[in-house]
């Protein structure tokens, strides 16, 4: 494009000529504002006239996850995207002709999903641009509305936590014996996502080695699939404790390490069933040591776990430890260090007593006076 002084005629102080998708463009104006604005009123009026508005929202959004997301996600994320352009950016917009929504009518439809978790919303915000900017780059809208919208802040999430030692002990205790103690133990002292731990078969537990491999999780639709990333495939050592508990009850290789009481793979359902039973018991629980009186008061009473906390704990156990973060990232199955790094966010006084004595060249000796490793 170019801009140029027209010297010959007096009436304007500036002229603008293009040809734009067929059409000729021979704008003037006396400020370079008011030939910008011009020139955009111009290719607004031709792109009215050039591109095909007529596909409504519905089916726009429909085609576009059907070329774009169908061959490229998993199949409860496809779902997931499916509802969130049916419920939330049709639904909040209006079924209406793409040519025919503007930028203000996105942004009031973001806006009302304040409410909303800061994730979920993070969802909609983002499918909504790739739909308006895939519309836009294939001629369907004259203007990029998904350049200018604002995310809304929604409410956060509690972030995880780690359970207290004496939460540790209780949780241990009451799950001893039962049908849910190998699934609560391999988060717990493995480290393994809820889905990961659904998905285990005895196949995957090395009983010589001392390991479990991780190549498979249950999804949100209750398939089996790979891991939430490529990184979520690993290999993890398996406890000293937990390793004798899982000699003296394994099975048949494929059969399930930790199936639902019933049987079969763990549901969303049946999940928080075992929680809600867990947390109950271990409110309950008083430890054995303090004999008859009035039960310990657990962290969990007041401020209550999540299942996926155990998953919190070990990482923050692997930290305490001195285990090194890109080591931890390995067996967290993290994608990013960075996400590993929210939980290493603050040294516990025994790793830095560590880090301490290994800069000064100190062993970590133990009571009986070997070495700690």
């Amino acid at each position: 494009m170019t801009v140029k002084k027209n010297t010959k005629k007096k009436t304007y102080k500036y002229r603008h000529r293009e040809t734009y998708r067929g059409f000729d463009v021979d704008v003037k104006a006396n400020t370079t504002g008011e030939l910008a604005d011009k020139i955009r009123k111009r290719k607004a009026a031709i792109d009215r006239r050039a591109v095909s508005g007529s596909w409504k929202l519905q089916t726009f959004g429909d085609h576009y996850l059907e070329t774009y997301k169908r061959r490229t996600v998993s199949a409860s994320w496809y779902a997931d995207m499916e509802v969130i352009l049916e419920k939330k950016i049709v639904s909040g917009i209006g079924n209406r002709s793409m040519d025919k929504i503007q930028l203000m009518d996105v942004q009031a439809m973001l806006n009302s999903c304040s409410d909303l978790s800061d994730s979920y919303i993070k969802k909609i915000y983002d499918l909504t641009r790739q739909i308006f900017h895939c519309a836009y780059k294939n001629g369907v809208t004259a203007f990029d509305i998904s350049a200018d919208l604002v995310r809304p802040h929604g409410i956060k999430g509690r972030s995880g936590r780690s359970l207290t030692d004496e939460e540790t002990i209780a949780l241990l205790s009451v799950c001893r014996d039962t049908p849910d103690e190998l699934f609560l133990r391999t988060m717990l002292q493995c480290g393994l996502r809820p889905g990961e731990v659904s998905a285990l078969t005895w196949r995957d537990v090395d009983l010589e080695s001392g390991t479990l491999s991780v190549d498979k999780a249950v999804k949100k639709d209750r398939t089996v699939g790979l891991p939430k990333s490529d990184s979520g495939i690993r290999t993890v050592p398996i406890p000293a404790d937990l390793l004798d508990r899982m000699r003296s009850m394994a099975g048949d290789p494929l059969a399930l390490v930790c199936p639902k009481q019933s049987g079969g793979y763990h549901t969303k359902s049946s999940l928080r069933k075992l929680w809600d039973r867990t947390t109950a018991a271990m409110i309950r629980f008083q430890r054995p040591d303090e004999g008859p009186g009035p039960k310990i008061l657990l962290k969990t009473e007041t401020d209550p776990p999540r299942l996926y906390d155990l998953r919190h704990t070990y990482c923050t156990n692997l930290e305490k430890k001195g285990v090194p973060i890109n080591i931890a990232c390995r067996l967290m199955g993290h994608s990013d260090i960075s996400v590993t790094s929210k939980i290493y966010t603050h040294a516990s006084d025994a790793a830095l007593e560590m880090a301490r004595r290994l800069i000064d060249g100190i062993p970590e000796r133990e009571s009986d006076g070997k070495v700690a490793l």
